[in-house]
């Protein structure tokens, strides 16, 4: 660290603005680096809970939510069920190793679920899972 003499009758002291500005540059640099996960919490939706929840690991799903009302969301859109199947072939015809990630309220009716998942099928989309919250991440809230 170099040292800064303003006059010869002060002592030396070192120089702080080069460690401010790797400070905040590394600052800056954590804060676009950290994952923000927004478009997974377009709805407030209160997952079921399942024991033996899995990770999915791979290529970023494409996420679709489902309100108790009936109402979907394809990332931040909210489409009907045929825009849904549309939409999907659209995406898997660009890239055929597309998933899905269905959200659905715990009070979504198994029908409604059912349907999505038909959806997603029919669009030929061949890796389809279902978000739920584990029971030990409910424990800890």
């Amino acid at each position: 660290m170099p040292l800064v003499r303003l006059s010869d009758e002060e002592d030396p002291a070192p120089n702080l603005a080069p460690m401010i500005d790797v400070i905040l540059v590394l600052t800056i640099f954590f804060m676009c680096a950290t994952k923000f996960s927004g478009d997974e919490r377009t709805f407030d939706l209160d997952l079921p809970q399942a024991g033996g929840a899995a990770t999915t690991a791979g290529a970023r799903p494409e996420i679709v939510e489902v309100q108790a009302s009936g109402g979907i969301r394809l990332g931040p859109d909210e489409v009907t069920i045929d825009d849904l199947a549309q939409r999907l072939t659209t995406a898997r015809e660009a890239r055929p190793d597309v998933a899905v990630m269905i959200r659905g309220e715990r009070a979504v009716p198994h029908g409604r679920m059912a349907e999505i998942y038909e959806a997603c099928r029919g669009a030929g989309v061949r890796h389809v899972a279902i978000s739920v919250r584990s029971r030990s991440e409910s424990r800890r809230k």
